[in-house]
């Protein structure tokens, strides 16, 4: 079988992590239908840039690359909280930036906590194929999620992507490509967790029908192809 005996090593957000499926997420619904084993690092709250009182996804990979694992395959997400305006504030919790210039100068140990979003990510893709050259990568864009900004989540996804290009990064697009959007207040309910007993889907986290329905089939089936 394409998957026996491999590895998954799964970094990112709550999205990543299954908080709105009680923990059970991306890694271990890819532990279940594909057989892979699971290495977990995603934490609910991450943000790809650093944020005060919040886990801050470049020591998640700090920690593996300390851990010595050696993944066969590495899937993550990242910036659903950095765009995330929090209560009190009017600007993003982590600030866009720009894309860098060349690929020299990155050290995932020495990475400032004052960079931006766009600088921390491509700190990420350069540690994860620079200390795991061998495991294949996957990036996933969430869907559309009716608790983010409109303008700003688009501008943060399309971002991650352009990075994941400019670094050879294959991505799955699941705001274009899985049909999931939460300001439909169907979708909403009917695709992701009440999170905070509103008596709804909090239109972020996806339950288990989410991941079922929306994200696993779209995941497994590029995870296939690399």
């Amino acid at each position: 079988m394409e998957f026996d005996g491999k590895s998954v090593a799964v970094f990112g957000d709550s999205i990543a992590f299954g908080s709105g499926n009680y923990g059970f997420g991306v890694g271990e619904f890819l532990q279940k239908d594909l057989g892979l084993k699971l290495i977990k690092y995603a934490v609910g709250g991450a943000r790809v840039g650093f944020c005060t009182e919040h886990n801050w996804m470049v020591e998640q990979v700090q920690t593996a690359i300390k851990d010595g694992v050696s993944p066969d395959y590495i899937v993550f997400n990242g910036f659903t909280n950095d765009c995330n305006i929090s209560e009190g504030n009017t600007l993003p919790d982590v600030p866009l930036g720009e894309i860098s210039e060349g690929y020299n100068g990155f050290d995932i140990f020495k990475v400032d906590k004052t960079q931006p979003f766009s600088r921390c990510f491509e700190e990420i893709l350069f540690a994860f194929l620079n200390y795991f050259p061998k495991a294949k990568l996957l990036f996933f864009r969430p869907h559309n999620m009716g608790r983010r900004d409109d303008f700003l989540q688009r501008q943060y996804g399309e971002r991650a992507i352009a990075l994941c290009k400019k670094w050879g990064v294959p991505f799955v697009d699941l705001y274009s490509e899985s049909g999931m959007n939460t300001f439909i207040p169907e979708q909403r309910d009917l695709f992701t967790f009440d999170s905070y007993d509103w008596g709804r889907g909090d239109c972020t986290h996806p339950n288990a029908l989410g991941y079922e329905l929306k994200y696993m089939p779209l995941i497994k089936a590029k995870l296939k192809t690399l």
